[in-house]
């Protein structure tokens, strides 16, 4: 570092350059320069192996989101996707009675996941679902996540039987990293009070927890922020007493980006960086929303995963970012400032 020191003062014409050129976001403070850290341990932060040999060792699910306005047509929407390259489907419901017979026939449960984000306004989608479900006897093949825009619902506990996720948990944009990690963190804190008080057990309301966060364009604290909520949400796990913590499932989604100055396709520079970071911070579903509802667009938005996986090779290693001294460092630090944020307000 005394080398590198030299040089860099010497190039800003004896300025310290540690304090030239250090910059915050948030109350972070990113360094210029970071060497490895005795206090800060990597191991904290590594990402274990996938389990699913066909995935790789760092697995993520391609799910593009599909908006149910018609049954039949998201339907041929869904089928689509799964036979070009999407590993399940994330529906959102936009009105009420859907018709599940139509809307997943010919799906096959067993070789993709189905998942939902949902606001109360139709929660009856996800009761009528439950019906399908038991109608069809498909308890055992059927995987996902059920991601509220307000509070989850205490009354589909027993979705974790088939390996859904239903008290899944939409983390709110927010101005900084650590703001949108602490208040992520008092909204799962009150929804799981909220389950207690429902008489659903500790065990359960945390083994059916799940976040849904939204990929920004700030490449390294997009990694840095899904490795933080992850870690601290063991963290959480074992202030409840939680013996072995549980594995979460964390879904990210590129939200659409257009700029005129980028235009066009100024979205799939976007939607690929975003995508990047979110698999490099670990996330376990991957959403990339296309600019515009345009069959070409679509499938542009749904083989950025593609490639990343089959033709990126992102998938071979489990963690790729494991033993980088500045984004050990970054996730230590946001870690910390998300979780002082969030005991203050506790």
């Amino acid at each position: 570092m005394e080398a590198w020191l030299e040089v860099a003062k010497n190039e800003l014409n004896g300025a310290d350059p540690i304090k030239e050129l250090t910059i915050t976001k948030g109350t972070l403070k990113i360094k210029p320069y970071y060497q490895s850290i005795p206090e800060v341990n990597q191991h904290d932060f590594s990402l274990l192996p996938s389990v699913n040999p066909y995935y790789g060792p760092r697995c993520w699910l391609n799910i593009p989101r599909i908006l149910i306005l018609n049954e039949k047509q998201a339907n041929q929407e869904a089928l689509q996707s799964l036979a070009n390259g999407a590993d399940g489907i994330l529906f959102e419901p936009s009105k009420s009675n859907i018709q599940f017979d139509t809307l997943l026939d010919q799906i096959k449960t067993e070789f993709c996941t189905l998942s939902w984000i949902v606001s109360n306004e139709y929660a009856d989608s996800i009761s009528a679902f439950d019906l399908w479900i038991r109608k069809n006897e498909i308890r055992k093949s059927l995987s996902g996540t059920v991601f509220w825009k307000e509070s989850p619902k205490a009354e589909f506990d027993h979705l974790l039987a088939c390996q859904v996720s239903p008290f899944g948990i939409l983390v709110k944009t927010k101005s900084s990293a650590e703001d949108e990690i602490a208040d992520t963190l008092l909204n799962t804190i009150a929804t799981i009070e909220s389950l207690i008080k429902q008489k659903i057990s500790i065990d359960v309301a945390i083994r059916g927890i799940a976040f849904s966060i939204s990929i920004g364009t700030d490449f390294f604290m997009e990694i840095a922020k899904i490795k933080s909520l992850r870690n601290l949400w063991y963290q959480i796990q074992m202030a409840y007493g939680i013996a072995v913590v549980h594995p979460v499932h964390i879904h990210a989604t590129s939200k659409a980006w257009l700029d005129e100055r980028y235009q066009p396709h100024g979205n799939m520079i976007k939607s690929t960086t975003s995508a990047i970071a979110a698999i490099l911070g670990g996330c376990d579903s991957l959403t990339i929303e296309p600019e515009a509802e345009q069959e070409m667009m679509n499938r542009i938005a749904r083989n950025v995963s593609s490639i990343l996986r089959d033709e990126s090779y992102l998938s071979k290693v489990a963690d790729p970012t494991a033993g980088s001294y500045y984004l050990d460092s970054l996730t230590a630090d946001l870690s910390e400032k998300a979780w002082q944020k969030f005991q203050s307000k506790v």
